[in-house]
């Protein structure tokens, strides 16, 4: 089967606080790391920014008016977000990290921090946002290729992948088995594919989206 190429994406890093002295400090000591963080002070900016297929990481504070991080996260998660994030508080609790984690925070980084140990999360900040940015391009994949067959050329698969052969296939279908080679061959020529095994390989990917 040809694999659509994947190509790597630059990788963004947002600041999300609504202290500014704070935000601008932090932007400069992570330059000092040979990133490019991008700083909003409120996370509805970043909302309107970011992008769903975006690769990168957001570190957020916590308790911020209006929207805090936690919400921040829902937000992302609703937009099929691939981006992210880590939270900052002054205020850790366990079952407040623990909630955060169980929405998909890399982690919960409580302050005052050592500048190496945020570095440290935001680089498996940025391998997790890759790892499921590549994961949601293989399912968009997996979906455009999946969309062109027709219904008749699907339940051919379907059988196909069950381990029929075609004259049993053409029985189930009451179709001729020429027929039905020739909805199984289509069907691979519109998925790229090799054999009806690459079929199932696109389907089982939407069946753990």
């Amino acid at each position: 089967m040809n694999e659509f190429t994947e190509r790597a994406q630059p990788k963004s890093l947002y600041i999300v606080d609504d202290e500014r002295e704070f935000l601008t400090s932090l932007a400069m000591s992570l330059r000092e790391f040979g990133y490019q963080p991008v700083t909003f002070d409120h996370p509805k900016k970043l909302l309107e920014a970011a992008k769903a297929d975006e690769v990168g990481c957001v570190i957020s504070d916590l308790r911020m008016p209006e929207m805090g991080g936690v919400e921040l996260i829902r937000r992302l998660t609703a937009s099929d977000s691939c981006l992210s994030v880590i939270l900052l508080t002054a205020f850790a609790d366990v079952q407040t990290a623990v909630d955060a984690m169980k929405l998909g925070a890399v982690s919960v980084v409580e302050k005052p921090f050592h500048l190496q140990q945020l570095a440290d999360e935001i680089e498996l900040a940025m391998q997790r946002s890759e790892e499921d940015q590549q994961r949601s391009s293989k399912i968009a994949e997996a979906e455009r290729l999946l969309g062109q067959l027709t219904s008749e050329e699907s339940a051919v698969l379907d059988l196909a992948t069950k381990g029929f052969p075609n004259r049993e296939i053409s029985r189930q279908l009451s179709i001729s088995p020429r027929t039905v080679d020739r909805r199984r061959q289509s069907a691979l020529r519109k998925l790229q594919a090799d054999s009806v095994a690459d079929f199932a390989i696109l389907r089982t990917r939407l069946d753990t989206k």
